[in-house]
């Protein structure tokens, strides 16, 4: 029979050097690696306590970080930690890995303040607490390990020696009794804690997870279901700001609204323990709410609720709802959280009617047109309670999402998302929604990545659960070029809320941008699902062995296996078009294009208006550069109309050289492709200062200068996010200038330029 060990690293750290612990974990878990790694405010407590002593009695790995802050400190609760580790070692048998201490700067070991058999073993250093691969894939090999003796060990829980170290005395070969004794007692405690940890189970899913599913509108009128919805979204809200519990989030759940499946399955999908269910009667001014929580591995109800009151009472309902299921999952709440678990969101039920019902549009994320109106009714709740923190904060989300989407990025945009973030600061300062709305205002109005990271840190310190101010710091890591931070925290999200998957399918777009193709199949395989993306998603999976190996036989079979009305669909031809052009077929691309000529195919630009550049260019590498510059002729123009609207649209000022490139006005090309990386730098946009990059050598090659293009899109081959491929650049008229030239040939013939990138 095999043993069953743990594979979790512990991370040991003094408070001050929680930013390097985080770089570490986070460098790890993007590998696979689990990582027990505290991230709350250190508050204490008793049950804070046991959970750490069990963890690192439970562990793998004990991995100390050693600095100069430890060295200061000759008291914290890092040195219970070490204190404890080495008590472990002492259960251990010999030459089984366990401590692998690490310094993040430039303390010596010889004068370090640790304890003595932190010394018997070899150090890793991590200048700065930047891990290298190396680093990581040594814990790897460390926790592959076997957990028995090693062959010739001597030091009883080492991870390694240190170099110089001066090995110890070979062991008389005459045991005395008493040492005898004593280590067989060892190896029968040894033997005993293994045997506990090994007869159970490990458990699969927290016990203090829970999915809310949407409750039934069971009112006569059939249009208060946006009531039912602001039921379900309220109970949600409250419970996302107990830290210790885990909670599925509204888009999770989304799919399940008239599900069929048992819940025991759909627990089992969204990875959680437990399961609220439950429904909403509205009539007049009365309102009845049932509630059941289902223990999902049983099928067994908890408890079942009714209530039937007025409806001036509903957040009293919502209230004791979240504070029932709080103290069924065992979560201990702090006087902050409780507080906030009581808190009325509103007294004017008016305007709570109407921040439900925009809360409604605003969980719709196939309707951006429709956000306009969300505005409408979320700018009236306001005006009818100008204390209504929750309208206020969506008010600063949506401010926000319209100026980074390009809808609004007007001055006046920005102030407004101002305006509603300041209110909620002055109105709510102890709630931590207000620090979502200040990550928002900062880094999507602002730009300001330090002020926006600094707020969703703090929130997810509050709450680590928060799946979206995760997804804020992944944005922010990908943008600073921390692709392994960002994937990071991406696999956090996906692990808290696997079904998420606005947020979960960051994690095979982060993969893609460092080429790790065979990874980013896995990920896109386990998440595909028709709530996902239906044939969008489909080809993205199939495109990959054509990105990873030049395989065209995955997207043909998807193609050839769609019904008619599938390959008529605009989706279907789109992406046929799409494909057309990645394998050179020129005839395909025609007939395709007669049949929806105002749809276009995808293309390496960002703006709205790249529709009929993407034929000008399929025109002129076809020999028609007189068609293809009539095509565009008036489209600068309209571009230069847009920049007068907004003279810091990069993504037109990239469209435009593209253009300009395209009709043969070469200065004017070069301005506007510099313009365009001037406002989007690769070192200050690592994510899509790439793109522009991009666009500019598509405007050397096709004002004839092959050499600064050829030597662009090399280096730009070395990048991730560049958006460039070896096997799609082949046949792509994109590139129609270049081809032939033996340089380009040999640069898509390397096979280098398609290996991972991190």
């Amino acid at each position: 029979m095999s043993e069953s060990v743990p594979h979790a690293v512990f991370l040991s750290y003094a408070r001050e050097d929680t930013a390097a612990a985080q770089r570490i974990a986070e460098a790890l878990r993007s590998q696979g690696v689990e990582v027990w790694f505290d991230q709350s405010e250190l508050r204490g407590g008793d049950a804070w306590d046991q959970k750490i002593r069990h963890q690192i009695k439970e562990c793998a790995l004990f991995l100390p970080i050693i600095s100069a802050h430890t060295q200061e400190r000759g008291e914290g609760y890092f040195r219970l930690e070490w204190k404890l580790a080495v008590e472990r070692t002492h259960l251990m048998a010999e030459g089984v890995p366990f401590l692998a201490p690490v310094v993040v700067d430039d303390t010596p070991e010889s004068d370090a303040s640790v304890p003595a058999p932190f010394m018997a073993v070899q150090w890793t250093r991590l200048p700065g607490a930047l891990p290298t691969p190396q680093f990581v894939e040594q814990v790897k090999r460390l926790l592959a390990a076997p957990r028995r003796p090693a062959a010739g060990g001597t030091a009883a829980n080492s991870a390694g020696r240190a170099e110089g170290a001066t090995p110890p005395a070979k062991p008389s070969r005459r045991i005395p009794a008493v040492a005898w004794m004593i280590s067989l007692v060892l190896l029968l405690a040894a033997g005993f804690a293994w045997w506990q940890r090994t007869k159970a189970p490990a458990p699969t899913l927290s016990d203090k997870s829970i999915a809310v599913l949407h409750f039934k509108n069971l009112s006569e009128e059939k249009g208060n279901s946006f009531f039912a919805d602001g039921m379900h979204d309220s109970i949600l809200t409250r419970l996302t700001q107990v830290g210790q519990l885990r909670v599925v989030s509204s888009t999770s759940v989304e799919q399940y609204r008239e599900s069929k499946q048992p819940l025991r399955q759909i627990a089992q999908e969204l990875g959680v323990a437990y399961v609220l269910e439950g429904s909403v009667q509205r009539a007049g001014n009365k309102v009845r709410v049932t509630g059941q929580l289902i223990h999902a591995a049983t099928d067994g109800h908890v408890w079942a609720k009714s209530y039937d009151k007025d409806l001036t009472d509903i957040f009293a309902i919502q209230s004791e709802l979240a504070q029932e299921i709080a103290a069924s999952l065992h979560a201990v709440l702090s006087p902050q959280e409780k507080k906030l678990l009581e808190r009325k969101p509103t007294e004017n039920l008016a305007a709570y009617d109407l921040y439900v019902q925009a809360r409604e549009i605003l969980r719709d994320t196939k309707t951006s047109a429709r956000r306009v109106n969300a505005e409408v009714l979320l700018l009236e709740a306001v005006r009818l309670d100008p204390k209504f923190v929750l309208a206020w904060g969506d008010l600063c989300y949506l401010h926000a999402s319209f100026y980074i989407n390009y809808i609004d990025r007007t001055e006046a945009r920005v102030a407004k998302c101002r305006e509603a973030m300041e209110r909620i600061i002055v109105l709510a300062p102890d709630w931590p929604g207000r620090l979502r709305a200040v990550g928002d205002y900062y880094y999507f109005c602002l730009g300001d990545v330090e002020r926006g990271k600094e707020a969703w840190q703090t929130l997810v310190r509050l709450q680590p659960n928060n799946c979206e101010a995760l997804g804020g710091l992944s944005a922010i890591a990908r943008r600073q070029g921390r692709l392994l931070e960002a994937l990071a925290y991406s696999r956090a999200i996906q692990k808290l809320d696997p079904r998420y998957f606005s947020l979960v399918r960051q994690i095979p777009g982060l993969l893609e941008a460092g080429r790790r193709y065979n990874e980013a199949e896995e990920e896109r395989r386990r998440s595909l699902s028709p709530q996902s993306g239906g044939l969008s998603e489909s080809f993205a999976l199939a495109l990959l062995s054509f990105r990873a190996r030049g395989s065209t036989r995955e997207v043909d079979e998807l193609l050839g296996k769609l019904s008619s009305s599938e390959a008529e669909s605009d989706e279907g031809i789109r992406l046929r078009k799409r494909w057309a052009i990645l394998t050179g077929n020129q005839a395909e691309w025609s007939r395709l294009d007669q049949l929806k000529p105002n749809l276009a195919a995808a293309a390496p630009v960002l703006s709205p208006n790249a529709g009929q550049l993407v034929k000008a260019v399929v025109q002129a590498a076809n020999g028609d550069v007189t068609g293809a510059r009539a095509r565009v002729a008036n489209l600068p123009a309209r571009l230069r109309q847009q920049l007068a609207g907004d003279p810091a649209d990069d993504r037109v000022w990239a469209t435009l050289g593209m253009v300009e490139a395209l009709l043969g006005h070469d200065a004017e090309a070069q301005r506007c492709a510099d313009k365009a990386v001037d406002l989007v730098p690769e070192q200050i946009n690592t994510q899509l200062g790439p793109r522009y990059s991009a666009s500019r050598a598509f405007v050397y090659a096709w004002t004839g200068d092959k050499d600064k293009a050829i030597a662009e899109y090399a280096r730009l081959l070395r990048v991730p996010y560049s958006g460039l491929n070896i096997y799609e650049m082949k046949h792509d008229p994109w590139y129609f200038p270049l081809r032939g030239d033996p340089r380009w040939e040999a640069l898509l013939a390397d096979l280098k330029n398609n290996a991972p990138l991190f």
